[in-house]
């Protein structure tokens, strides 16, 4: 429930300022994190996929990723909402269904690259990625004991990576918080024992960088029905 509070408490709080930037940070994209919390008799495969087509069919809100962790009743979307006023609509689903879900807002991390002197451009990032197994990665940068100029520097190497992978033929969704600080970065990729070994060696910077992997579905090609290897 607390879940729940903190995103309405999040949405009621966006000022007509923020919804309305326009300084290349599209700050009306969104993560939208949605717990089904356990309930006797509950058919979960039937419930999230209603909730998949109700999404789908909002105003002027704009499904860009629809992912489920694998394993857990939790729904990961990256949504578009074109107008402040369209929140209403989901919101008012979710809550009259008890479901308890959390708002982040994020803008395309192209444009904090540009910032920091990357050559990582919007149309490198991947916007689909089909029928596979993904994972997802959180990635916090902590303030505490570090210069500006070593945070910068420690996110642009990091961001350095990111565009190596996909200058190697890898797929990659990536976002940045709105937030100023602490900095926090989720990237999208694909799956495997291997890649996500890879992911973490990869973007381990000292003891600063915290990372987080979780392995997710593309919710379009969710049953519910566990499939053999």
């Amino acid at each position: 429930m607390l879940l729940f509070v903190a995103g309405l408490i999040t949405m009621s709080c966006l000022t007509l300022s923020v919804l309305c930037a326009d300084d290349g940070r599209d700050a009306l994209l969104y993560q939208v994190d949605i717990f089904l919390p356990p309930k006797e008799g509950r058919d979960e495969t039937m419930e999230i996929l209603h909730i998949q087509e109700t999404v789908k069919h909002l105003s002027d809100i704009d499904v860009i990723f629809s992912l489920k962790e694998l394993g857990n009743p939790r729904i990961i979307l990256v949504l578009d909402v074109e107008k402040a006023c369209s929140w209403p609509q989901l919101t008012g689903f979710l809550s009259s269904k008890g479901y308890e879900f959390s708002v982040t807002s994020l803008y395309y991390e192209s444009y904090f690259a540009q910032e920091l002197g990357v050559n990582m451009t919007k149309d490198m990032l991947a916007s689909s990625f089909g029928n596979r197994d993904l994972l997802m990665g959180k990635i916090t940068f902590p303030v505490k004991g570090l210069s500006t100029l070593e945070y910068n520097n420690m996110i642009k190497w990091t961001i350095e990576r990111q565009t190596d992978i996909m200058k190697d033929g890898v797929p990659l969704a990536c976002f940045r918080n709105l937030a100023e600080y602490p900095v926090q970065m989720i990237f999208i990729g694909p799956a495997s024992n291997h890649r996500e070994s890879g992911y973490t060696q990869y973007f381990h910077v000292a003891r600063h960088v915290q990372l987080v992997v979780t392995r997710i579905e593309n919710l379009d090609s969710y049953t519910g029905v566990c499939q053999g290897d």
